[in-house]
């Protein structure tokens, strides 16, 4: 059996300041199989943005041990996190994060612009990632500042699916959209999510957890409530996602 995507056990987070201890996270435990769709849910302040950046390697828990893709993220050092970073977690966050100036092709195509690969092959990989999120070819070439919001969501989906992480990790990733927009996105993910990809979506939005099949609620750095959603509300998508993508 291979091992689970995300191993978290009894991660603890603590930051000291103005001589009081803040308590992030209190001992949280959960594991993330391949393949799987979770939506991490909370208020602001529960804990959940620290729990994203520890499951993502951009930081590291006080206590307690973390495994991604079934390696101890305690045991790495820097340069190995930065490959983790790069090769294992596809991040897509609220705000894009694109390069406005840089074409959509050149966007996509950062993660593996200073590796040893191939010109040709990044090409074809950041084609195919564009492909995988079903960008109108025509916009390929566009600067990113060109883009509607959903477009540009769809961009940096596409960045985050261009190494072939084992996560994709996205932090509200519908919180600058308006809610038809949020749909079709959510609608991107479920598909992704039915070809294999594991997702891990941070959220405050009940309506957007909805749409995962599982929901982790964290409340003041513990795990309130961990659930399987069998009728989870994944809205369908079909033959007409090219037709959404002219409206986002």
């Amino acid at each position: 059996m291979s091992s689970p995507v995300i191993e978290a056990v009894d991660l603890e987070k603590i930051y000291d300041g103005a001589g009081a201890k803040t308590h992030a996270l209190r001992g949280v435990t959960f594991t993330i199989e391949e393949g799987e769709f979770a939506a991490i849910m909370g208020p602001s302040g529960s804990g959940k943005s620290t729990l994203m950046h520890i499951l993502g390697c951009l930081d590291v828990p006080t206590t307690g041990t973390y495994r991604l893709a079934g390696r101890d993220v305690a045991e790495l050092d820097l340069h190995e996190l930065a490959e983790v970073r790069r090769s294992t977690v596809g991040f897509v966050f609220q705000a894009f994060n694109l390069l406005p100036r840089a074409t959509v092709m050149r966007n996509v195509v950062m993660p593996i612009l200073y590796t040893r690969t191939d010109p040709e092959e990044r090409e074809r990989r950041a084609a195919e990632a564009l492909t995988a999120v079903q960008l109108d070819e025509k916009l390929w070439t566009h600067r990113s500042n060109e883009l509607s919001g959903g477009q540009m969501q769809r961009v940096a989906i596409a960045r985050s699916l261009v190494n072939n992480p084992s996560l994709i990790l996205a932090d509200e990733p519908t919180g600058n959209l308006d809610t038809a927009t949020g749909d079709s996105v959510m609608e991107l993910f479920a598909r992704l999510n039915d070809e294999g990809r594991t997702i891990v979506l941070i959220t405050h939005e009940p309506d957007i957890a909805a749409r995962a099949k599982r929901v982790i609620r964290i409340q003041d750095g513990l795990i309130s409530e961990d659930a399987v959603q069998a009728d989870a509300h994944i809205v369908q998508y079909g033959d007409d996602t090219a037709e959404k993508e002219g409206e986002v």
